[in-house]
């Protein structure tokens, strides 16, 4: 099933977790220029985590998070609206 889901700055998703305690979490980072926005990875292990900042063009049409291939069906400062793609 493929789910249609809006990230404002700041807002997090988890989009993968198991019962023992790692978590992958995706939060919108907004644009860092006109034409540029970043999404954050957040990892996490108990009580360890690290997280990655990355940056796409706002013209991309899919972009590729932990394996899982995303639709991007909107970007705004404000927010991001993403479709996952099966």
């Amino acid at each position: 099933m493929e789910e249609i889901f809006i990230l404002e700055v700041g807002e997090k998703k988890k989009i993968k977790g198991s019962f023992f305690g790692g978590n992958v979490e995706m939060v919108y980072c907004g644009m860092s220029a006109e034409k540029t926005f970043s999404i954050g990875l957040l990892f996490s292990e108990g009580y360890q985590g690290h997280g990655l900042n990355l940056f796409f063009p706002a013209k991309s049409t899919y972009i590729t998070l932990d394996k899982k291939k995303y639709h991007v069906r909107n970007v705004t400062q404000e927010n991001i609206t993403l479709q996952t793609s099966e």
